[in-house]
């Protein structure tokens, strides 16, 4: 017998369930169903939300052969942020939801940006302008697809659309308003000022709630369809940002993770929004939606090391499915043979434009310095360098603002299994990283802690502590510190040199029929 928190992480490669044992404080059973991402055009990307849906039910129905289906208390949700779904009055999806990474809407971010400057909009969202936002797919399907927007009852988010599907309930959570671009981030409310002198209808906006907000119980039928001999409540959870600053016990003003997933990105707890000159950073709002967490993204962290996987180690991640070993693991052997600064290899990984710190939809990814002398070995290294050099620029943008960031620096997401990786990102930082016990269900246990907070079985998010400790703690390398602080100059250097080119490489493609 026990008390479960069942959880749902609406990702962008799938969705990762657990069930949370609240008085044991773990994870005691898991699972993943995978869907895909759609690519109809160069820098688009879709899915499909029926594939959420049918996601849920399958993850759901094989955790509940698990345990008594009785003893599940409640579920929650953590899910992918910044994407744009149409639904009907009954919750209909109307078309594909254009997910957080596509960028087709450049054209819309000009629109916006002839009425109100990049930093009077920053001001007021603490979001810059930028095509990965909801506030510039929904505009581009104004203009594109008017019909569908029209009929749109509501704009949700992934985890907004399996909640409402659960309770018929029509809500979204600080967090994910707070990533749209349509949040005033100061006074907490949709920019009224902002939608109306763009065009888009207030009304086409869900209520806002706390994250930690018990919308209520799921439907007798959907109870009865999974097996659940009770009507369970339903918290309405978090954005993944804000579901893994929880699960990566970021509990505490100036509690910093970063996480290292197909994207990655730097967050850290603050009692105000940061408002950066530059407007290389931007806020979410917390589960106390009196905190903030200021943070910087980047498109392809995990990713490029995907690509790398999938184009270049073909042979040994077929071997790999036969000798019990992933790939990655490969991986990181054939990049530790390499030296620091991988023989002066150099990676760009900007294979899906960039946010942070440049955010620009033209940067693409390069290698810059290949040799003949040069082998795999240094390929991978420089892979993994140059996502860490970029995380190093973000995290360098906090510092330039005046930033307090606790150590260790909490280090999650499927990037932090590498045993490579936490040393470079600890030496590029020049400070101490500490990898926790759940690294890749972080999002979910923080979405599990979350609820139970809800349902006050916990006191305080400060519970996290207690479920993710650190299993291991990387110190910077003094010598490797002083490498990288002259080698990240360069890597800045080489975007700023090919800025103006990608633009050139992108005009040219767009003219070619």
């Amino acid at each position: 017998m026990g008390r479960y928190i069942l959880v749902h992480d609406i990702g962008t490669t799938g969705d990762k369930a657990v069930l949370f044992d609240v008085d044991k404080q773990e994870i005691v059973a898991s699972t993943i169903i995978e869907y895909p991402t759609l690519y109809p055009n160069p820098l688009w990307a879709e899915q499909r939300p029926d594939d959420w849906w049918n996601a849920f039910i399958e993850s759901t129905r094989r955790l509940l052969k698990t345990v008594n289906p009785g003893d599940v208390e409640a579920i929650s949700f953590s899910g992918q942020m910044m994407a744009c779904l149409p639904v009907d009055r009954d919750g209909n999806a109307l078309r594909n939801a254009i997910i957080w990474m596509d960028q087709r809407s450049v054209d819309e971010v000009e629109f916006v940006r002839n009425i109100f400057s990049d930093y009077e909009f920053y001001r007021v969202t603490g979001n810059r302008l930028s095509p990965t936002y909801p506030i510039a797919k929904i505009l581009w399907l104004k203009r594109n697809e008017p019909n569908i927007y029209n009929r749109a009852y509501l704009f949700l988010q992934p985890k907004d659309y399996v909640v409402a599907k659960l309770t018929g309930m029509f809500q979204t959570d600080f967090s994910d308003a707070s990533l749209t671009g349509m949040l005033d981030i100061h006074k907490k409310t949709w920019a009224s000022n902002i939608l109306n002198e763009i065009g888009i209808d207030l009304d086409k906006l869900p209520q806002i709630k706390p994250s930690a907000t018990v919308i209520g119980e799921i439907s007798s039928d959907i109870a009865h369809k999974l097996g659940f001999p009770h009507r369970p409540v339903v918290v309405l959870g978090c954005g993944d940002g804000i579901c893994t600053a929880v699960g990566a016990a970021a509990t505490n003003i100036s509690d910093c993770y970063t996480y290292l997933g197909a994207s990655a990105w730097i967050s850290v707890l603050s009692r105000e929004p940061l408002i950066d000159k530059s407007m290389r950073l931007f806020n979410m709002v917390y589960v106390d939606p009196s905190i903030y967490a200021p943070i910087g993204t980047m498109q392809s962290a995990g990713a490029s090391l995907k690509w790398f996987r999938d184009n270049i180690f073909l042979l040994e991640r077929f071997v790999s499915s036969f000798v019990d070993i992933s790939p990655y693991e490969l991986i990181d052997r054939e990049a530790e043979k390499s030296p620091i600064g991988a023989k002066g290899l150099l990676f760009l990984p900007y294979l899906m434009g960039e946010r942070a710190p440049w955010w620009s939809p033209y940067a693409r990814g390069v290698l810059i310095g290949l040799t003949l002398s040069h082998s795999r070995n240094e390929i991978a290294r420089a892979v993994l360098e140059g996502v860490a050099l970029n995380l190093g620029l973000i995290m360098a943008s906090f510092q330039e603002n005046n930033v307090d960031i606790k150590e260790p620096v909490s280090l999650v997401g499927g990037g932090s299994r590498s045993t490579l990786w936490p040393k470079i990102i600890a030496s590029i930082y020049n400070k101490k990283v500490s990898v926790l016990k759940y690294r890749e269900e972080v999002a979910a246990l923080g979405a599990a802690i979350t609820a139970a907070y809800a349902l006050k079985i916990y006191s305080n998010l400060r519970e996290a502590k207690n479920v993710n400790k650190p299993q291991q703690i990387f110190t910077p390398s003094d010598t490797e510190v002083v490498i990288y602080k002259k080698l990240i100059e360069i890597f800045k250097k080489c975007y700023l040199v090919l800025e103006e080119i990608f633009k050139e490489i992108d005009t040219l493609y767009r003219s070619i029929p």
